[in-house]
């Protein structure tokens, strides 16, 4: 058995607007930078009655770099613990 390892360039800075997350999903850590959106209130018609929804705000995930690398891996993760890294990040967010 062959093992090649590679020599990756490291994690790109956070991008201006985002938030840098870092968290373990499975023994991988990642360093994953995510969009905030406020909360926001939706408008209502002359009767009172709804017109466009209330949001509630949250965080949606960008990007996921494998710690110390380049190699982005938001896509290929699995729903459920994209989920899990967008709450857990908001919470983290709005405690600081």
């Amino acid at each position: 058995m062959v093992v090649v390892m590679r020599d990756y360039p490291p994690t790109p800075p956070c991008p201006v607007g985002l938030y840098q997350f870092q968290c373990d999903v499975e023994g991988v850590d990642l360093i994953c930078f995510l969009e905030y959106s406020p909360p926001e209130q939706g408008s209502v018609d002359s009767h009172g009655s709804p017109y466009e929804p209330d949001f509630e705000e949250c965080m949606t995930l960008n990007n996921a770099y494998i710690a110390d690398t380049d190699v982005d891996i938001a896509h290929m993760i699995l729903q459920g613990f994209v989920d899990h890294i967008e709450v857990t990040a908001l919470e983290k967010f709005n405690d600081r």
